[in-house]
């Protein structure tokens, strides 16, 4: 038996209410399993809400806590929203309560009975028999989410009132709510109208039949695997998942949204994931124009210096072959004086477009600063292949400036290295560079290719 002088009494308060809160303080506050434990009797009899939640004895029910535990263990705040006692015999206690318990890091609450036999003697209880059942809840509109959120100081019974809160919750949360059980494909338990909103649909039939009433349906294909991951780690974790995804509108088309998301046990003991779904659609589209703009040449349209350094350093760290080469036009001040800066500008947009028909899909092209190009090819290339494809760069450039802009006698010097050899970003540039500009002190428009060995 558990001393009951650790809270103050009085004539008001039954010995049985004592032992009835320092138990759940233990149990759900704590969560200290020796102390929850020595408020119950050995031969205690309980009787959970989940169909196997049955134990005849201490140690059954000690399993019982255990297996909780595990699942959670974070404190559970709680209150008693109801308490009633009747004295049965000498020291022992029928008592029965409603309790509201709120589960960590959620605003979902659980109403709860709890009814009992307790026994006191003394300073000291012990709970003989308790039996845990759920309390009412709300389930009208959707017809399917059998939790609902706080509603403060609402009469019990009140369901009008509760629904109400719960309208008023749900349909000001800045993102769309969804839920479903927490089993293969997500079959839906719930959407609120936002989500519907969201998505362009004008009610739950509608939606839950487009989707075949499976949550995973509205996910875009090559989304799923992700999501069903991260959800699915989050489950032996017990923890908030966060995750971004695209999801398909009524239309068709598919916005971003992002998903934070927790598997919960309802009070009729089924397990579902409960989701808030924020609509990243203007974020992404502002994100991937910054990654444009940070990756991406913006008189060319080819990759800058940066975006170009970045894909070849990736390639290199696989160990691939290469074909590397370093464009430098000649003479591109005198054109710039000749004719103008624009005219300069439309020389090298121009010869952008020529390397991007020279060139495959598999081959990298930058600007890489000025008047300076680069193409990586993650294969290396005969080196007479090579030869052919750059000299018909250099005689396509030649015939667009003597077509347009003759005065400037305006060329193309080219430093090219091919092999397989591992190598980094930084020692393929030195190479092709030193070849390059070998070309530019001896009369410029030329081109020369080695094999690094």
């Amino acid at each position: 038996m558990v001393n009951c002088t650790k809270e103050k009494t009085d004539n008001k308060i039954c010995p049985a209410y004592v032992v009835f809160k320092i138990f759940f303080d233990s149990y759900l506050l704590e969560r200290n399993l020796e102390k929850t434990l020595s408020l119950l009797d050995e031969d205690l009899f309980c009787l959970g809400m989940g169909k196997d939640e049955v134990a005849f004895n201490k140690t059954e029910i000690t399993e019982l806590i255990k297996c909780e535990l595990k699942l959670v263990s974070e404190s559970i705040d709680y209150k008693v929203t109801t308490f009633f006692d009747k004295q049965i015999a000498e020291n022992i206690w029928n008592v029965f309560a409603q309790i509201d318990t709120t589960l960590p890091t959620t605003q979902i609450t659980y109403t709860t009975r709890f009814s009992g036999c307790i026994k006191v003697e003394g300073n000291a209880g012990v709970i003989l028999s308790m039996h845990m059942s759920k309390g009412c809840y709300v389930m009208e509109e959707l017809k399917s989410f059998s939790s609902k959120f706080v509603s403060g100081n609402i009469p019990p019974g009140d369901l009008k009132a509760e629904q109400a809160v719960f309208d008023i919750l749900c349909q000001s949360m800045p993102g769309g709510i969804i839920s479903g059980y927490a089993t293969e494909g997500f079959p839906l338990y719930f959407v609120n109208r936002n989500f519907l909103e969201l998505l362009g649909y004008s009610s739950y039939e509608e939606y839950s039949e487009a989707v075949k009433g499976m949550g995973i349906n509205s996910i875009h294909p090559d989304d799923r695997e992700l999501v069903e991951k991260t959800v699915m780690q989050s489950y032996h974790v017990n923890e908030q998942y966060n995750v971004e995804y695209r999801i398909r509108h009524k239309n068709g088309s598919y916005i971003h949204v992002y998903d934070i998301g927790k598997k919960i046990v309802t009070p009729d003991n089924r397990e579902v994931v409960v989701c808030i779904l924020f609509d990243m659609t203007e974020n992404v589209k502002l994100r991937n124009l910054l990654t444009k703009e940070s990756y991406y040449d913006e008189l060319t349209g080819i990759y800058n210096r940066r975006g170009g350094v970045r894909i070849i350093e990736r390639a290199l760290e696989e160990e691939k072959p290469y074909s590397f080469a370093i464009f430098d036009i000649d003479n591109l001040k005198l054109l710039n004086d000749l004719y103008n800066h624009k005219v300069g500008d439309h020389a090298l947009s121009s010869f952008a477009e020529l390397m991007t028909k020279c060139f495959d899909e598999q081959t990298t092209l930058s600007r890489f600063g000025g008047d300076e190009f680069i193409a990586f090819l993650p294969v290396k290339q005969q080196e007479a292949h090579m030869e052919k494809v750059l000299t018909a760069l250099q005689e396509d450039f030649n015939e667009f400036i003597q077509k347009n802009y003759p005065k400037s006698n305006a060329s193309v010097s080219i430093g090219c290295v091919i092999g397989s050899k591992q190598t980094t970003f930084d020692g393929l540039y030195q190479a092709a560079d030193k070849l390059m500009y070998s070309i530019k002190k001896n009369g410029k428009r030329g081109c020369k290719i080695v094999e690094l060995e």
